[in-house]
């Protein structure tokens, strides 16, 4: 979601070099941009030589004279690392405490650029516009709010080759269900609603691929097993499951039914057509401006409670999105694509 703003970033004109500082994950993420090109792999508590703790990255940033930092988490530990690296611009959200440290506070409720004049509060406001706020301290146009990735040749060499190991055409419709929200089980729909729809979808003549990471793998070959139609496969029948697969798939499918995780911004940044359920997070947060989602989402008076477990222990908020409402949906973005096409 930082991807419209490090773009804006990118095209300055008096911009000599954009270094990203960021985890692993995340950095690997944008190789593909041609933004990305400086990376420097950071971990707090490393010792690590090739991924840098504080100090090493405080004494790193340091050594390439970097004059400007724009501070992307709220973190106060961000800024003092920017701090200790004497850094002379320190552009960052004031909040956490960390004020002090920044030479550019951006605070966080501001007049709004509305015919009426209000406040607005940067706190509330969806991420990508939150970032976008940043990088105009920069200077930087901030019209173009939609995300981007890209899948490379050889991410969609090696999704072909899944396509064809599992048996699927790319003449085909090709539908990626993610049920996966990292260690946030209250983001999970029920894995009986996954078996129905996954197994409607089949009948109905569509390929359905089940997205599979290495931290799930199991639970996705599972449901592939349980579901029994070649129509639905799992991603985990491959040996190596990189990220650029995970790109690769997510570019090649005709739509993309996920929870909300790392999955739906992968796939809304590709363009894709994503039918995203939402359960205890906060929809509005994480608002996209790429091709239309489609959310499905319940009113309850406990969401979003933004918690990794049901507080309560009913988890309604993901319990009450039938099948059929997903159903509905995915064909609809279905049947778009194939007027599309014709």
């Amino acid at each position: 979601m930082a991807t419209p703003a490090l773009r804006a970033i990118a095209s300055l004109p008096d911009l000599e070099e954009l270094t990203l500082v960021g985890k692993t994950g995340p950095l690997a993420l944008l190789e593909n941009e041609p933004y990305a090109k400086v990376r420097i792999a950071f971990k707090p508590r490393s010792n690590s030589e090739s991924i840098l703790g504080r100090r090493a990255l405080a004494r790193e940033l340091r050594r390439r004279g970097i004059d400007t930092i724009l501070l992307m988490p709220n973190s106060l530990s961000s800024a003092a690392i920017a701090r200790v690296a004497g850094i002379p611009r320190r552009i960052g959200f004031a909040r956490d405490g960390r004020s002090w440290l920044l030479t550019d506070a951006i605070p966080l409720q501001e007049a709004s650029k509305d015919a009426m004049p209000r406040m607005q509060s940067w706190r509330e406001s969806p991420a990508i516009d939150y970032y976008l706020r940043l990088a105009s301290e920069l200077g930087c146009r901030s019209d173009d709010r939609s995300m981007e990735l890209s899948a490379s040749p050889e991410d969609k060499e090696i999704s072909r080759a899944l396509l064809g190991q599992v048996g699927f055409s790319r003449n085909r419709k090709l539908v990626v269900m993610n049920n996966s929200s990292a260690s946030a089980s209250a983001r999970l729909w029920p894995i009986p609603y996954v078996v129905d729809a996954c197994s409607k979808l089949a009948r109905d003549g569509v390929q359905v691929l089940i997205h599979a990471s290495p931290s799930d793998r199991e639970m996705a070959d599972a449901l592939a097993a349980t579901i029994a139609h070649p129509n639905v496969q799992s991603m985990g029948k491959t040996e190596n499951l990189p990220l650029g697969l995970s790109r690769g798939v997510l570019s090649m499918a005709d739509a993309v039914v996920s929870t909300d995780s790392g999955v739906r911004h992968i796939a809304v940044a590709l363009n894709r057509s994503v039918v995203s359920l939402f359960g205890p997070t906060n929809s509005s947060l994480t608002t996209t401006y790429n091709v239309p989602e489609l959310l499905i989402e319940n009113s309850l008076h406990c969401r979003p409670c933004l918690k990794a477990i049901c507080p309560l222990q009913h988890h309604r908020c993901m319990s009450e999105l039938s099948t059929d409402r997903v159903l509905q949906a995915v064909r609809a973005v279905l049947a778009r694509s194939v007027q599309h096409a014709a």
